[in-house]
């Protein structure tokens, strides 16, 4: 079995008091906090940890309330209610033991999907293929970067565009398949609208995020490890926040989820 980067960055102990501890942060630094898609898959990862779910993941909801360490973060898990067929679960992140506020919390939704007589979705988006597409550098200060090949297909960074509107091919750089984790993880790789608004660079930090996962189990593990495009916008940019939403697609055009997130910049 191949030890793939983000299962080994979001490895877990568990600690005698039930919760778990985590050390793998450093893979999937940012610039002064460790990046918000290892937190998103390590809450997870605690969840699963706790008592595997019967659904697939259906959605989730969190919130960035101060900068994430490398190393010591814990976990608690708490099974808010368990359904016949829906799971509502809440993750929690503190610094070591101080168990007096959080720096990150999640809620979870597991329910596999049902057949019904309706299926409707919008548009694949007209985009060049991945070989056409423009190959993003990592970087030696953001280096969660190391981790995804991602290639530009619309937008450019650092520009002043008239619309923030990007799409990216993305695969993950070791191979590694697609599965919840890794959906959940890729939904927060788009850089910050304001890059793509402004030459000077604008960081921001995200505040709240949410993702619901549209496709079935079926449709999620024939994805392999393709290319999957991730299509990014926002609908307005201002005094200091914005509000971003993704559309994640299969490079055969199936819509695999949608994510939102609110960023202060």
């Amino acid at each position: 079995m191949t030890d793939y980067p983000l299962d080994t960055a979001t490895r877990l102990a568990r600690n005698a008091d039930g919760s778990f501890i985590s050390s793998g942060g450093a893979a999937y630094w940012n610039f002064q906090s460790a990046f918000g898609s290892w937190a998103l898959a390590l809450a997870l990862e605690a969840v699963q940890a706790e008592g595997p779910r019967a659904g697939l993941l259906a959605s989730a909801a969190a919130h960035f309330m101060k900068p994430l360490p490398e190393a010591g973060l814990a976990l608690t898990v708490q099974t808010l209610r368990e359904g016949r067929r829906t799971d509502f679960v809440r993750a929690e992140a503190f610094a070591g033991s101080d168990r007096a506020a959080p720096l990150f919390a999640a809620d979870f939704v597991f329910s596999d999907a049902r057949e019904g007589a309706l299926d409707y979705v919008t548009g694949f988006p007209e985009v060049v293929p991945p070989e056409q597409s423009t190959l993003l550098p990592t970087s030696p200060g953001p280096r969660w970067l190391a981790n995804y090949e991602q290639r530009l297909a619309v937008g450019k960074p650092f520009t002043a565009q008239e619309h923030p509107r990007t799409a990216a091919w993305v695969r993950d750089a070791s191979g590694r398949p697609w599965d919840e984790k890794a959906i959940l993880a890729l939904s927060d790789t788009p850089m910050p609208r304001t890059f793509f608004l402004d030459p000077a660079p604008r960081f921001s930090a995200t505040v709240s995020y949410d993702l619901h996962l549209l496709c079935t189990r079926a449709e999620l593990e024939a994805l392999g490890s393709d290319y999957l495009l991730v299509e990014t916008d926002a609908p307005r940019v201002a005094r200091g926040r914005f509000s971003q939403a993704v559309r994640i697609w299969s490079a055969g055009g199936l819509l695999i989820a949608v994510s939102h997130q609110l960023a202060f910049y």
